[in-house]
């Protein structure tokens, strides 16, 4: 008989150990969920000022006709754009059949060509989606909305989490 007691109180003490183990395990890992849930929400409302002011930048931008509005490509167009009435106001100064004219004449050829594939690369890439036909202020908003995404993904994981967690 004492035999079949020391061999079921170590056992007895162990259940008792590992049932209050989980009992107290439990309210924390509850408490862990809930800061974390707490964190996320937090991360949220961080992410949700950026983008506000991210979005009234590229407003402001874009009424002030400032080139932190436009994309790469649109700005390349741009450019073009004013290189070729740059030369054609060269061309009008320049004397007739001078050399000047000439060579004035195939720079202007020469821009209109870069001014083609500059259109072609912007339609091409806004048609795409790419991220090259975005302004940098666009692309900031964008990159907000993924990541306010990520955290509202984020928030709902945790709080699926702390259900169960108190449900356990």
């Amino acid at each position: 008989m004492k035999s079949i007691y020391k061999a079921c109180i170590p056992a007895l003490a162990a259940a008792f150990a590992f049932v209050a183990v989980a009992a107290f395990a439990q309210p924390v890992a509850v408490k862990e969920d809930a800061a974390q849930l707490k964190a996320d929400k937090a991360v949220l409302q961080r992410q949700l000022k950026r983008l506000e002011s991210d979005e009234a930048t590229l407003k402001s931008d874009m009424a002030s006709g400032k080139m932190t509005a436009e994309s790469k490509d649109a700005y390349a167009v741009y450019t073009g754009k004013h290189a070729i009435r740059g030369e054609e106001r060269d061309i009008a100064a320049d004397k007739k059949a001078s050399l000047q004219m000439k060579a004035d004449k195939a720079a202007l050829h020469r821009q209109i060509k870069r001014l083609e594939v500059a259109e072609a690369r912007l339609k091409a890439d806004t048609k795409e989606g790419k991220m090259a036909a975005e302004s940098k202020d666009a692309e900031k908003v964008y990159k907000d909305q993924q990541a306010m995404k990520g955290e509202k993904k984020d928030i709902a994981d945790d709080t699926t989490k702390l259900k169960t967690d108190q449900k356990k």
